[in-house]
């Protein structure tokens, strides 16, 4: 069964199936002639692997960042980020970057966030001077690699999975974003000075306060559900229901730019995508019972333990086969399938669930900027009308970049015993 379940997987991407459907056939194939499993199975598992209260979350924080984008917060975190940093030389790079890293704490889906922003940004970079696949390159990097900033869609499923706790992932995962966001745009600053981009003129106090006014209750959002989480207020599901609210409330009371118009293009567009997420995670709960029910988790845990009991080897390991799947299995699929098969490694050798959630979202958020998949990357190309061979040479610095940071977010806590 073993063979079935990933040989018919693999055959079904390779002619092109989509994500949910392929992991879907693959498992009914499994099942039903390599088990004994009735094929009626495979619909209770589809539907028991999403009446998941913690999954609730998802549309809830999708519903809330289509709310704000229709109220006009994309512009405003704009503004507010031109005023703050735009002044620094490569300033709309700084601006795309910080603007991407505030929209990432209220949306929780990376490639809405490189959507909304990059259709504002990286038309305004271009008509500014900067290279066209420098301007893609830095879209496309901040809107993947933002991914562990709540409210994380990627975390949510990993807590789902591996039970682990879903407010310490938010928390050590808004430590790493904020980290990230330094590392990027003083990289973004060294490219400035040596490709010799602008710099913007530099806003006056009394600008830069009024842009944070526009902007306060858009800024007051993240804080308001981190906070709320950290301090038991409520849970990450329960939060989603406080962003929607919230939403509601900025889009029709205080920003008054929430019709209902936009209320019901908001709901279709977050239904749409909400359907596609769920079927892709109901396919791959069912594949990943497959999994268990065909005894390969076990398999591999006892092949990789009887190469190495070392956790750092085994660390390593995790992300090279991680840094390959990315590039052909989404986030979210790949998260499904492969945390069932490699959290009970982790665990055998002493890694702590919640620092291999962090290390797993991160190295798969590098999937978003490398093709076949690479939906982050084929987003920014499609608004800077160019192609992925041609920002391939201008994306090099920043895999590299995303790769260190990948190394540090492993390695790091390990040495210092953080978790």
């Amino acid at each position: 069964m073993p063979l079935a379940l990933l040989g018919s997987f693999a055959l079904l991407l390779l002619v092109g199936a989509p994500i949910g459907v392929a992991l879907a056939l693959a498992s009914m194939f499994g099942l039903e002639f390599f088990s004994a499993v009735p094929l009626e199975v495979t619909a209770q598992r589809m539907i028991a692997g999403i009446r998941s209260f913690p999954l609730l979350a998802i549309p809830l924080y999708i519903l809330a960042g289509a709310l704000m984008n229709a109220s006009g917060i994309t512009q405003r975190l704009v503004d507010f980020a031109y005023a703050i940093v735009g002044s620094i030389r490569g300033g709309l790079a700084h601006v795309t970057i910080l603007t991407t890293a505030i929209f990432g704490g209220i949306s929780g889906s990376q490639v809405a966030d490189t959507s909304n922003v990059g259709r504002l940004m990286i038309p305004q970079m271009i008509a500014r001077g900067y290279q066209r696949n420098y301007a893609v390159s830095v879209m496309a990097t901040a809107g993947a690699m933002f991914v562990t900033i709540p409210p994380s869609i990627n975390l949510i499923v990993y807590g789902v999975l591996a039970q682990a706790s879903i407010a310490d992932l938010f928390f050590y995962g808004l430590i790493i974003g904020v980290v990230f966001v330094v590392v990027l745009m003083v990289a973004a600053y060294i490219f400035a000075v040596v490709q010799k981009q602008p710099a913007e003129a530099r806003e006056s106090f009394g600008n830069v306060m009024r842009a944070f006014g526009r902007a306060g209750w858009s800024l007051l959002l993240p804080v308001v559900i981190i906070g709320g989480i950290r301090l038991g207020v409520f849970t990450p599901t329960e939060g989603g229901a406080v962003a929607v609210v919230y939403a509601l409330i900025v889009g029709f009371f205080l920003h008054r730019e929430l019709t209902l118009k936009k209320l019901v293009h908001s709901l279709t567009e977050s239904g749409l995508l909400v359907g596609v997420i769920m079927l892709v995670i109901a396919a791959a709960q069912m594949y990943s019972w497959a999994l268990i029910s065909g005894q390969i988790p076990q398999q591999i845990t006892a092949a990789l333990l009887a190469l190495t009991d070392n956790p750092l080897v085994i660390l390593l390991l995790i992300n090279i086969l991680l840094l390959v799947i990315g590039t052909v299995i989404e986030t979210n699929a790949a998260l499904i399938v492969f945390v069932p098969l490699l959290l009970p490694v982790a665990t055998a050798v002493g890694i702590d669930p919640v620092h291999l959630g962090l290390v797993m979202v991160v190295n798969l958020g590098i999937g978003l900027l490398t093709p076949p998949v690479g939906l982050c990357l084929l987003v920014s190309c499609k608004i800077g009308k160019t192609t992925i061979s041609q920002v391939i040479p201008a994306m090099l610095p920043w895999f590299g970049i995303c790769l260190a940071f990948l190394a540090g977010v492993t390695y790091l806590p390990v040495a210092f015993g953080w978790f």
